[in-house]
């Protein structure tokens, strides 16, 4: 219900947007500001990190097709980002209240325009993508950034279908195809919670595996009617620190399973005990 009231309530304000000198009401939902996407260059911004850089480059050029897109630095994203003519994806940091410092880099997608003259959170945000611990990461989103793209030109492709779509969050679109597929999770991307008895009550089509390269592997051969885990938690969380939880698509570079936790004393960094009985239950035959 709080939900629907914000949307409601955005939507109302969009349209009392300034007055055109006719004296009619220009209507700029967030509907109306994100249907130009396909038709406005997204800026990719260079981290300056040499290897990310490297994969941004290699993955955006084989997997971005819902615009044209240019790379461009970050001196350069200052110069061009109150300009309206842009779209710009980057890494960002996020950070809870409890954190002292950022604990996960993100991939934002942000509209260009004059009210990022201050700061990016002053930039229309389209979405972001939980990307990996702002702190020694563990390298595997250089393998799985091809998928990373793909679901976000996925969620921005639907924005601008309704004004309620507009306002949608980043969701796995159908976890029930979880039910043809053989799932591989990365020893550590399980909670410290998910002892023996919870292990031996899954199927044989989930396979966790010690080696975070045999995962790794089966993501970038592409195999057929697979998916992988990634977990993007920070790397010393704190009460209050955010775990994202993914399924994602080998073959198809699909989300298939997306949820989140508090990090708590009972709760660590991963999937829990709960995530996999949910998984299990959608991965049924």
């Amino acid at each position: 219900m709080k939900r629907a009231i914000l949307i409601l309530a955005g939507i109302f304000l969009g349209m009392l947007a300034a007055l055109d000198a006719s004296g009619q009401a220009q209507v700029y939902t967030r509907k109306e500001k994100l249907k130009d996407f396909t038709a406005k260059t997204t800026k990719v911004v260079l981290s300056g990190e040499e290897f990310l850089d490297e994969a941004l480059k290699e993955s955006v050029g084989t997997t971005w097709t819902l615009s044209p897109y240019e790379f461009c630095t970050k001196e350069e994203f200052e110069k061009l980002k109150t300009s309206d003519k842009f779209y710009f994806l980057l890494v960002t940091k996020g950070r809870q209240k409890k954190e002292e410092t950022a604990g996960i880099d993100l991939l934002t997608l942000v509209k260009g325009g004059e009210g990022a003259s201050k700061s990016l959170d002053d930039m229309l945000e389209v979405v972001s993508f939980p990307f990996r611990a702002a702190e020694d990461p563990s390298g595997r989103e250089f393998a799985l950034l091809p998928a990373f793209l793909q679901i976000i030109q996925d969620h921005v492709s639907t924005l601008a279908d309704t004004e309620m779509k507009a306002y949608s969050s980043l969701s796995a679109k159908d976890s029930k195809k979880l039910k043809t597929k053989r799932i591989y999770f990365w020893e550590e991307d399980l909670s410290k919670q998910v002892g023996q008895k919870v292990r031996q009550t899954l199927d044989d089509d989930i396979i966790i595996e010690e080696d975070e390269e045999d995962v790794d592997k089966v993501f970038v051969n592409g195999d057929v009617n697979t998916v992988v885990s990634y977990v993007v938690a920070p790397s010393v969380p704190v009460d209050g620190s955010v775990c994202y939880k993914m399924l994602l698509g080998s073959d198809t570079l699909e989300l298939y399973y997306y949820k989140k936790h508090k990090i708590t004393s009972k709760n660590g960094k991963g999937f829990l005990a709960s995530d996999l009985k949910a998984i299990k239950s959608l991965s049924k035959k």
